[in-house]
C-alpha cells in the first residue's frame, strides 16, 4: 500500500505525464456493474486501489478525466452493501474497516472542499446512505457503527432537501434518551421517573405548539434558580465590577434536583442506569451526525426547535447526572466508570451541537437576545456543575468543560457581541469558582484551569478591539477578588469549616496564578497597567505584606509580569523584588532571625531568585536587559556589602540564590567590547564577594564535592577555614551556584578598573567592607587567612611570606582574580562569550593578559598576577588533556579552543613590554610541545607568517627597535617551528623498522625522511605564496578572466560549516572577485538552515524563477547562492527512480530498457533536481572528497581540495580561481549506459569515460549511478509485492 501511495502521489505531481498509469489504478479498483449488481466482494488490493483513487482526487480534484470520480461515486453508492461481512475480504476486521472508512472519507471530503461537481454528485447519495446504515437490522451492526463513526470525523456534503430528513431520522432511530428535566421531576411525586427514547411523536413535527425562545430563559435557568432575565440580579453579583460570592449557582441545585432528599435523586439514578452502553454510544454518534448536518445544510426552524430542546433537556439533565455521588450507583469499579465515560461523551457531544445551534439559530429583536440569554446560563450552570463533580477528575469530564467553555466564549462573540457585557458579568463567578476548587492548586493545576485560561484569553482579546469597557471592568473585577476575603470570611467563621477555608485560600493563589498567565497569554501592556498596581499595592499594604503563601504567589506573579518586558511594569515591579531581597537583611544576627516564618525564608531562597532568573530570561529588548544586569549587579555588590559584616554564613546565603539570575543576564554580554567603567566596577565587587564567601567552585585538582545549601543564617563559621576550603573544596553551597559562577565567568571582562594604579589605591577595595567588619585592613588575623587562600590559588608560586606587602583587602581582590580567571579556562577552555562576526579574540587568554599591562606594580602584586597566567594556562591545558580523547563535535570544539588560543599568544609576541612577550613565548613553546599538532595548524601558520611581515599594533610613539625586536622574534620562532615539525616526522611501518636488512630500515627512513620535509615545505610554501597573492605582490593574479567561471561550488564539512563567521568571510571574498553565481553544499544542510543570516550580509533583491520552484536558490545584488544538502541529492535519486519506473515498468513490461544519460538527466529534470554543472568546485574540509555533492551535476566539473575551513585565506582562493581559469578545456560527448533490471535480476552498469583529465569524476559518477539503480530496483521490488 505504502509503494502505491507513493506512485499516486507522484502521479498527482504532474497527471497528464502519468495519465496512464492512472488508468492502470483505477483498472485494480471494483468495477461499478460489479459493485450495483448482487452481492458484490471486494479484495484487500481492489480496497488499497480505491484509497489510492481517492488520495489522487483529493490533491486533483479537477482533473479531467471522469474515470477516477466515476469509480469513486460507483463504491460510494455500494456502502450499504459493506455492512454485510461478506462484502469485505476474509479476516478483515472491524478495525481495518474502520482505518479504511476513516482514511476513504477523509480523502473524499477534501476532494469535494475544492470540486463543486463532485460535492454535488456525492450529496446525491449521502442521504439514502446514511439512512441506510441509521436503519441497518440485517446487516453486522458493528459495520454499520464504525461507518457511521468515520462520518462523524469527516461528513460529506448532503443535499438541502435531505437534511429535515437526516435530522429526524436520527432523532427517530437511533433512540436518543431524554430524562425529564430536574423541575419536571421535582414537580411530579413519582418514586422514580422514566425516561423514554425521543422520537417525531415526542416533538410533533407539524405541531402548531412552539416553543417560544422567550420562555426558554427561564427553562434553562431553573434547575439553578439563580438566572433571571436580568444578568445583573445574579445572586452575589456586582456589575460595576465589584466583588462576586465564591459560591456558584450549583450549590442551589443540592436542593432543587433532590439529590439529597430520596425523593425525585433517586428516580435521576435509576433513569440514568437503565440506559445501555450501547444506545449510549448511539446517541453520541446521533448528535454528532446532527451537527455535521447543520454545519452542511439548512434546517427547518420547527425541526431546528426540536433539537435545541433535545439538547436543553440533556444539558439540565447533565447538571442532575454530575450531582449523582458514586456510592449511589449500583455499579462499582470499572464498569461504572466506563458508563460515566460514556454517558460524558453524549453530554460533549451535545455541548458542541448547542453550540452549533447557537451560531444557526436565526432570530432578531429581544426574542434572539432572550434566546442567548438563556443558552448562555444553561452553558455556564453545565460548567460549573463539571468543577464540582466527583468524576471532574475525568478526561472525559475535562474535555466536556472545555467544549461548555468554547461555547462560553463562542456566545461572546455572537450577533455582534451583544452578550458581551452580560457574559462578563456572569462569566466572573466560573472563573472564581475555577480558582476555588482546592486540587486545581499547585504546580499543575490541571486541564480546567487550562481551559477557563485559554476562554478568557479569548474573550478579553476579542473584546479588547469590540468593546473595552467591559472588558477592564472584567479584569479588574478578576485582579481585585483575591483581596476580598473579609466577606465570606465571615461566612468561614459561622460555619466553622476548615475545609472551606482551605478552599478559600486555594481559590487566590489560582486567582492570581490565573491572572499572570493571563497577562503573559494576552501580553498587553494596558492589562500589565491594569492588574500590577494591585498587585504590588497588596505586598506593600494589604494582606501579603506579611509572609504567607499569598506573597509568595504575589511575587512570582509580579516577576512573571516584569519578564513581559513593558518598560513601565519592569521597572516598578523589578524596584519592588529588589527592595523585598534588601529588606531580608535586617532581620540577620537579631533575635527575630531565630523566629523567621518558613514563608519567609522561601521568599529569600527560592521566591525572589526565581523570579529574578525569570526576568533575566524573558527579557528580549537590549535596553531594558542592560539596565536589568546593571541593577542585578549592583543588587548583589548591595547584599555582600550588608552581609560580608555579619557573623557566619550569611553572605553566602543571600549573594549565592542571585547567582543563577545574573549568570542568565550575563549569557549574551560580550567581555571583549569596551565596558563602562560603573559596569566594570560592578562586576569587581561581585567577584570579590564570591572570592571572599567561597562561592567560587574550587579551583585545585581534585574530586569537587558539594554540600546542599544552607538556610539558617545563624550557623557560625570561621572565613579563614572558608577562604582556604573554597580553594581546594570541598564545594559547600548549592552545586546550581557553582554552575551559575562558571556561567558569569564567560562574560566578566578583565576586572582591571582603572588603567593607572589600579590595584594600588585601596579606597574602592576597603569601600567593600563595611568600617566594622571583622575582615577590614585593620584585621590582620584576616588578611592572612586571605593571603593563605591566595597563595593556595596560586599553586604556591608565591609564598605567604613573600605576600607581606599584600593587604588582606588587596589578597582578597587578587583571589577573586585568580577564581576569574582560572574559571574561565576550567568551565569551557577558555572560550568567551562573543558574537560570531566578532573580530575580537575569544581566547581567555586575552583578559589574563590585561593584568600585566598596568604599569608601576608592586614586585609582590606582579609575582601574584604572573602566577595567576600560569596556574591560567595550566587550567587550559588540563582541559585539553581530559578531551584528548574525544570525537566528533567535541573534538572540533577542542582542536578549535587549541588554535584560538595558540594564535593569541602568536599575536601577543608583538606586544610592547618584553615581560609580556616572554611569557607568552614560554606558554607558547609549552602549548607547542605539548600538542604538536598545532605545528601544522593553517590557522596558527597564517597567523605566524603574517606576523612576520605586518608591522606591530600601532602605538603612541613609533619604535624602529621595538619592531626591529618584534620581527626578529617571529622569525626565531618560525626557524625552531621548522626545525621541531621535522623532528616530529612520524614512523607509520614499525615492522618494517624492526626486522629486515638494516639497509632497507635505513632506505625507507630516509625515504619518509624527505617525503616528510617535502610535504612541509609545501605547506610552507602554499602559506607564503598566499600571503604573497593577497599583498598583491605577484601581478599574474590581477589578470584574472573571472567570466570562465560561470557557476562555483563550495563544498564545506558540516562541523566547519558551524563557523559561520568564516563562511560570511569566505563569501565576501568570492563577491569581491567577482563570481556571479554560487552553491553552498554541507551534507547535513547546516547552511541551508542559517540561510538568513547569511542573506543579511548582502542587499536585498527578488528570487529568481527557479528560487521560486524549489526554494533553494536566492538572489542578493549581483550574486546568486543556492543551497544544496546531502538530503537533496538522495531525494532526488529517490524520485528519480520512481519516475523511470513509473514511465517504463509500471505498465507490466518485463522487457529490460536500457537507460541513456538523456534519459536520466530527463527524469532528474522533471522532478525539478537537474541544476547547473558547476565549473569548479572547491572542497573545504579535512577529507578529499566531494561529502556527496549531487554526482550527475560534476560531469564536467573540476575539483580542488581547499583544506580545512579554518585555514583558508584569500590568496590560495584567487589561486585556485586562477588556475582554473588557465586550463583548455576540450569537451566530448560521452555515453553513460545503465541497465534497470527487472525484479530478481542482476544489474549491469557500463561507462564509457573521455580520455582527458576527468576520470576521476567519472568513478564519483559510476558510483552514484549504482546507487540510482540500487533506488530504482528497491522501488520495482516494492510496488510488485
Amino acid at each position: 500500500m505504502e509503494s502505491l501511495i507513493e506512485l499516486c502521489d507522484l502521479i498527482a505531481e504532474k497527471p497528464e505525464q502519468f495519465a496512464d498509469k492512472l488508468v492502470w489504478i483505477c483498472g485494480r479498483c471494483p468495477s461499478a456493474e460489479a459493485l450495483l449488481t448482487g452481492s458484490p466482494r471486494v479484495s484487500r488490493s481492489q480496497l488499497n486501489a480505491v484509497l489510492a483513487v481517492a488520495r489522487f482526487l483529493s490533491k486533483c480534484p479537477n482533473y479531467d478525466d471522469q474515470r477516477p470520480k466515476s469509480l469513486l461515486l460507483a463504491f460510494y453508492r455500494a456502502i450499504p452493501s459493506s455492512f454485510t461481512p461478506s462484502f469485505w475480504p476474509q479476516s478483515f476486521g472491524n478495525d481495518a474497516i474502520a482505518s479504511f472508512f476513516n482514511d476513504y472519507f477523509a480523502y473524499m471530503c477534501r476532494a469535494a472542499e475544492s470540486a463543486s461537481d463532485f460535492a454535488t454528485d456525492i450529496a446525491g447519495f449521502t442521504g439514502e446512505i446514511v439512512i441506510s446504515a441509521t436503519g441497518n437490522v440485517s446487516g453486522d451492526l458493528g459495520i454499520s457503527r464504525v461507518f457511521l463513526n468515520a462520518l462523524a470525523l469527516n461528513f460529506p456534503p448532503i443535499l438541502s432537501s435531505d437534511a429535515n430528513r437526516l435530522v429526524s431520522c436520527l432523532l427517530e432511530r437511533l433512540e436518543i434518551m431524554v430524562p425529564n428535566s430536574p423541575r419536571e421531576l421535582i414537580s411530579s411525586e413519582a418514586a422514580s421517573s422514566q425516561s423514554s427514547p425521543l422520537s417525531l411523536n415526542h416533538f410533533p413535527y407539524h405541531s402548531n405548539e412552539r416553543a417560544s425562545p422567550g420562555n426558554e430563559v427561564s427553562n434553562a435557568s431553573g434547575s439553578s434558580g439563580s438566572v433571571a432575565d436580568d444578568a445583573s440580579s445574579s445572586k452575589g453579583i456586582v456589575t460595576n465590577g465589584g466583588s462576586a460570592g465564591w459560591k456558584s449557582n450549583v450549590d442551589i441545585l443540592n436542593v432543587s434536583t433532590g439529590l439529597n432528599d430520596g425523593g425525585g435523586g433517586k428516580g435521576i439514578l435509576i433513569s440514568f442506569e437503565q440506559e445501555s452502553l450501547e444506545n449510549l454510544e448511539k446517541q453520541e454518534i446521533a448528535f454528532k451526525l446532527i451537527r455535521h448536518i447543520l454545519d452542511k445544510a439548512t434546517v427547518d426552524s420547527k425541526l431546528l426547535e426540536q433539537v435545541r430542546l433535545v439538547t436543553k433537556e440533556q444539558l439540565q439533565s447533565m447538571l442532575a447526572f454530575l450531582k449523582i455521588r458514586k456510592r449511589d450507583w449500583s455499579e462499582q469499579g470499572h464498569l461504572l466508570k466506563a458508563r460515566v465515560s460514556t454517558k460524558l461523551s453524549v453530554y460533549q457531544a451535545v455541548a458542541k451541537l448547542q453550540i452549533k445551534i447557537l451560531a444557526s439559530v436565526d432570530l432578531d429583536g429581544k426574542s434572539s437576545k432572550r434566546f442567548l440569554h438563556g443558552t448562555l446560563a444553561l452553558l455556564i450552570e453545565a460548567a460549573e456543575a463539571c468543577l464540582f463533580s466527583v468524576w471532574r477528575k475525568l478526561r472525559i469530564c475535562e474535555e466536556l468543560f472545555g467544549s461548555l467553555l468554547g461555547g462560553i466564549s463562542q456566545a461572546a462573540v455572537a450577533r455582534g457581541g451583544q452578550l458581551l457585557r452580560v457574559l462578563l458579568i456572569r462569566f466572573k463567578p466560573l472563573v472564581l469558582t475555577t480558582c476555588i476548587q482546592a486540587d486545581t492548586w499547585g504546580s499543575s493545576q490541571g486541564a480546567m484551569f487550562q481551559s477557563v485560561l485559554k476562554a478568557t484569553c479569548e474573550i478579553i482579546e476579542y473584546g479588547w478591539i469590540k468593546e473595552r469597557p467591559p472588558v477592564d471592568t472584567f479584569i479588574m473585577g478578576l485582579a481585585t477578588s483575591f483581596r476580598e476575603r473579609k466577606d465570606y470570611e465571615e461566612e468561614l467563621q459561622q460555619s466553622h469549616d476548615a475545609k472551606d477555608k482551605q478552599a478559600a485560600s486555594a481559590g487566590q493563589l489560582n486567582m492570581i496564578r490565573l491572572l499572570a498567565d493571563l497577562n503573559v497569554s494576552v501580553n498587553k501592556p494596558e492589562v500589565v497597567d491594569l492588574i500590577l498596581p494591585l498587585f504590588i499595592e497588596s505586598l506593600e499594604e494589604g494582606d501579603a505584606s506579611a509572609p504567607g503563601l499569598l506573597r509568595l504567589q504575589l511575587l512570582d506573579a509580579v516577576s512573571r509580569l516584569a519578564s513581559l518586558g513593558f518598560e513601565k511594569s519592569y521597572r516598578e515591579a523589578v524596584v519592588l523584588l529588589i527592595r523585598s531581597y534588601l529588606s531580608k537583611l535586617s532581620a540577620v544576627g537579631s533575635a527575630e532571625s531565630k523566629t523567621v516564618a518558613p514563608e519567609a525564608t522561601i521568599e529569600r531562597v527560592e521566591t525572589l531568585p526565581a523570579g529574578f532568573l525569570v526576568i533575566a530570561g524573558g527579557l528580549t529588548d537590549t535596553k531594558l536587559r542592560s539596565d536589568f544586569r546593571h541593577r542585578l549587579l549592583s543588587l548583589c555588590s548591595d547584599v555582600g556589602l550588608a552581609a560580608e559584616s555579619k557573623s557566619g554564613r550569611s553572605g553566602a546565603d543571600f549573594l549565592g540564590p542571585l547567582l543563577p539570575a545574573v549568570a542568565e543576564i550575563c549569557s549574551d554580554f560580550d567581555p571583549t567590547i569596551d565596558v563602562e567603567p560603573s559596569l566594570l566596577k560592578l562586576f569587581r565587587n561581585l567577584w570579590f564577594y564570591i572570592a571572599l564567601f567561597g562561592l567560587a567552585p574550587p579551583i585545585q585538582k581534585g574530586q569537587v564535592t558539594t554540600k546542599s545549601v544552607s538556610t539558617s543564617l545563624n550557623s557560625v563559621g570561621s572565613m579563614g577555614v572558608i577562604a582556604v576550603q573554597a580553594v581546594g573544596g570541598p564545594y559547600m553551597w548549592n552545586a546550581q551556584w557553582a554552575s551559575a559562577v562558571q556561567r558569569i565567568s564567560q562574560g566578566t571582562p578583565p576586572l582591571v578598573v582603572s588603567s593607572v594604579k589600579w590595584l594600588e589605591d585601596e579606597l574602592e577595595l576597603n569601600a567593600l567592607h563595611n568600617p566594622g567588619s571583622r575582615r577590614g585592613s585593620g584585621n590582620e588575623k584576616a588578611a592572612v587567612s586571605q593571603r593563605s587562600a591566595l597563595s593556595a590559588a596560586l599553586g604556591r608560586r608565591v609564598e605567604v611570606s613573600g605576600m607581606g606587602t599584600i593587604s588582606g583587602v588587596k589578597a582578597t581582590y587578587l583571589l577573586a582574580v585568580a577564581f576569574l580567571e582560572i574559571i574561565r579556562f576550567s568551565s569551557n577552555g577558555g572560550m568567551l562569550n562573543g558574537s560570531p562576526n566578532s573580530t575580537a579574540s575569544r581566547s581567555a587568554f586575552s583578559c589574563v593578559f590585561e593584568y600585566l599591562k598596568s604599569p608601576n606594580l608592586m614586585p609582590a602584586v606582579s609575582q601574584c598576577l604572573t602566577a595567576i597566567v600560569h596556574r591560567a594556562f595550566e587550567t587550559a591545558i588540563l582541559w585539553l588533556d581530559e578531551r584528548a580523547s574525544e570525537t566528533g563535535h567535541d573534538a572540533e570544539s577542542r582542536e578549535s579552543a587549541l588554535s584560538i588560543h595558540a594564535c593569541f599568544l602568536i599575536k601577543n609576541l608583538s606586544q610592547r613590554d618584553e615581560h609580556i612577550r616572554d611569557i607568552s613565548v614560554t606558554l607558547l613553546n609549552q602549548l607547542r610541545d605539548k600538542f604538536p599538532q598545532i605545528l601544522w595548524n593553517s590557522s596558527c601558520l597564517d597567523s605566524l607568517l603574517f606576523s612576520i611581515h605586518n608591522d606591530p599594533p600601532s602605538a603612541a610613539v613609533h619604535d624602529p627597535a621595538w619592531v626591529a625586536t618584534v620581527r626578529s622574534l617571529y622569525q626565531k620562532i618560525v626557524r625552531e617551528w621548522i626545525v621541531i615539525s621535522l623532528s616530529y616526522a612520524p614512523c607509520t611501518s614499525q615492522g618494517l623498522l624492526q626486522s629486515g636488512n638494516l639497509g632497507l630500515r635505513a632506505l625507507w627512513l630516509i625515504l619518509h625522511f624527505a617525503v616528510t620535509i617535502w610535504y612541509f615545505l609545501l605547506g610552507v610554501v602554499q602559506s607564503f605564496e598566499s600571503f604573497l597573492i593577497a599583498s598583491d605582490i605577484l601581478t599574474k593574479y590581477e589578470a584574472l578572466d573571472i567570466s570562465k567561471v560561470r557557476y562555483l561550488a563550495m563544498v564545506i564539512d558540516s562541523e566547519e560549516a558551524q563557523e559561520l563567521s568564516k563562511v560570511l568571510e569566505l563569501l565576501q571574498w568570492v563577491a569581491d572577485i567577482g563570481v556571479k553565481s554560487v552553491c553552498l553544499y554541507d551534507p547535513e544542510g547546516v547552511l541551508k538552515k542559517n540561510k538568513e543570516p547569511i542573506m543579511q550580509r548582502f542587499s536585498s533583491a527578488n528570487l529568481s524563477e527557479e528560487a521560486a520552484v524549489n526554494g533553494r536558490l536566492v538572489t542578493r545584488r549581483n550574486l546568486t547562492l543556492e543551497f544544496v544538502s546531502f538530503e537533496d541529492g538522495k531525494e532526488a535519486v529517490a524520485k528519480a527512480a520512481n519516475y523511470l519506473f513509473v514511465k517504463h515498468y509500471a505498465n507490466g513490461t518485463k522487457e529490460k530498457s536500457d537507460f541513456t544519460e538523456p534519459q536520466m538527466a530527463e527524469a532528474l529534470g522533471a522532478i525539478g533536481s537537474g541544476g547547473a554543472d558547476p565549473d569548479l568546485l572547491l572542497i573545504y574540509g579535512p577529507t578529499r572528497c566531494h561529502l556527496g555533492f549531487p554526482a550527475w551535476r560534476l560531469r564536467y566539473t573540476e575539483i580542488v581540495h581547499m583544506g580545512p575551513l579554518k585555514s583558508m585565506s584569500y590568496g590560495s582562493l584567487v589561486k585556485a580561481i586562477f588556475k582554473y581559469t588557465m586550463v583548455h578545456q576540450n569537451y566530448e560527448t560521452t555515453d553513460a549506459l545503465v541497465a534497470v533490471p527487472s525484479c530478481g535480476q542482476k544489474f549491469e552498469t557500463s561507462f564509457h569515460p573521455p580520455p582527458f583529465g576527468i576520470k576521476e569524476n567519472y568513478h564519483v559518477i559510476h558510483l552514484h549511478f549504482h546507487l540510482f539503480t540500487l533506488f530504482g530496483e528497491f522501488n520495482l521490488m516494492k510496488n510488485g509485492s
